[in-house]
């Protein structure tokens, strides 16, 4: 057994992977003789080797409430987690400037250690919109889950934590399930209430006239489109879906209580720390798919040459750029922008990269990069004002933020292309970027086209029970036929 040095002591046997209910055997070992710890907010991090699972379908075979789960752009991570040992909203509580100094002492040296989960609301100060839906959200938090199941590439690991009492952390682990088969999406799934065109369209007017006095130079406009079931709706499951819907996605989970919960599969990167180098980007600017590979080269590069669309990319660049100097050594840029093809929609896209200057870590990026003119607008505050009074909804956690930070990595994304899973209903969100020359119905369009991924859930619910049913249909068939042969043979026929 091998302990770090770090703040947070991490205890991993050297053992080769184990099966699940054998880690988590292990685990209630070692947390049982873990020592008790004088100061509350010191963390112990325990984890074993297990076989390949996915963390989501680990997750899914989880009590509700209290799940989270955060998967990399690229499929080369996943983390789930279970339970709360520690949730904080102040950066400055012992307990997490102990792990940020973890952070600040590991170096680039990847997912490892810890994982505090984040997530923000849009707009943390708005105020005055009755919001029950995101009841039991909290505007910002920072929560480290009790039991963590981590994928790295094919290495996987099961991780206990332990602040304080261990009481909580051993509790967790006897309460764990092993998994089982994802869920599927429920019955009777269907589109169920849409935005109003003639309200969009008086928003959009308003936010050009504001463009046109100058008060604005881009605002974005969001809506909504519900969808409900005939049975509770497994926000795993949604999850699994819009994975296939948008692989080249960010996949996140944020589920506070039973029966409630946000689901993300964001195509947009806030950031990306390693060490003390740091990757964001700017995503504005979309146009649709074509219907094989040289309609899309045709659309994007329509989309490359728009006037419009190369101005709101130009204002989120300009602002990023503008919020990263005084942070950092130096900023790089991609020369021009790029195509990021997603299944439904092609974006615009441009790399920045930069050296964080000493001293500088997650709290100042998350609160200088946040929120964006590609979810917001430009001037920050007259756009997030300007939302305030124009839509009826309250975005809650829509185009604000979820990620993880880890010893060394941490990642966090735009959670845009998301939905609240709320009993039986499904709250899906999307927004276009109002520039001067923007059109009221070729932005409606633009927010159709991102809201197709939650579309077809619809689709593929109705596929799944049709394969169910002929399955139980084949099923019936083959013990039905059996019974009968066996029948007649007794009959001597």
């Amino acid at each position: 057994m091998t302990l770090t040095s770090s703040a947070p002591n991490t205890q991993h046997p050297d053992d080769d992977s184990l099966p699940l209910a054998d880690a988590r055997s292990r685990l209630v070992d070692l947390v049982s003789s873990a020592t008790m710890s004088p100061a509350p907010h010191r963390v112990q991090r325990f984890e074993v080797g297990v076989e390949l699972i996915d963390p989501l379908r680990w997750l899914a075979s989880q009590r509700a409430g209290q799940r989270f789960s955060f998967r990399s752009r690229d499929g080369r991570w996943a983390i789930a987690g279970v339970g709360c040992a520690l949730r904080r909203s102040e950066w400055k509580d012992p307990a997490v400037q102990q792990l940020l100094a973890s952070q600040a002492n590991a170096g680039p040296t990847g997912l490892c250690g810890p994982a505090l989960y984040y997530c923000a609301f849009f707009d943390p100060g708005a105020v005055g919109k009755h919001a029950p839906e995101w009841s039991g959200f909290e505007r910002s938090e920072m929560r480290l889950p009790l039991v963590e199941l981590r994928r790295v590439g094919t290495a996987v690991t099961l991780a206990a934590h332990v602040v304080g009492d261990a009481r909580k952390t051993l509790g967790a682990l006897e309460e764990l399930e092993l998994p089982a088969p994802m869920p599927l999406l429920p019955q009777g799934l269907r589109c169920a209430g849409d935005a109003d065109l003639s309200r969009w369209v008086d928003a959009v007017d308003a936010a050009l006239g504001s463009i046109a006095a100058g008060s604005l130079e881009k605002v974005v406009l969001a809506r909504t489109r519900t969808y409900s079931a005939l049975q509770h709706i497994d926000p795993c499951a949604v999850l699994t879906a819009l994975q296939g819907e948008e692989p080249s996605a960010f996949h996140c989970l944020v589920e506070p209580n039973p029966g409630s919960a946000f689901v993300v599969a964001s195509p947009e990167r806030l950031f990306h720390r390693e060490g003390l180098q740091v990757r964001t980007e700017a995503v504005a600017g979309t146009c649709a798919r074509g219907p094989d590979g040289g309609g899309d080269d045709r659309l994007a590069g329509r989309l490359l040459g728009s006037d419009k669309n190369r101005r709101e990319h130009e204002i989120v660049v300009r602002r990023i750029k503008s919020a990263l100097a005084p942070l950092v050594i130096g900023v790089t840029q991609e020369e021009s922008p790029t195509i990021m093809r997603l299944r439904h929609v092609q974006h615009l896209t441009t790399g920045v990269s930069a050296v964080l200057r000493d001293g500088i870590g997650d709290e100042q990026l998350l609160r200088e990069l946040h929120p964006t003119p590609a979810v917001c607008g430009l001037p920050i505050d007259a756009s997030r004002a300007f939302i305030r009074d124009h839509e009826r909804m309250h975005r809650g956690l829509y185009s604000g933020v979820v990620g993880v930070m880890t010893g060394g990595l941490s990642e966090f994304a735009v959670s845009i292309r998301g939905a609240l899973v709320h009993g039986t209903d499904i709250t899906a969100y999307a927004g276009a970027g109002i520039v001067r020359g923007s059109d009221p119905d070729a932005e409606w369009l633009e927010t159709e086209r991102k809201l197709a991924p939650f579309d077809s859930l619809v689709a593929r619910a109705q596929a799944q029970h049709l394969q169910n049913a002929r399955g139980d249909d084949a099923r019936q068939t083959r013990e039905t036929g059996g019974a009968w042969s066996g029948r007649r043979m007794a009959a001597g026929q």
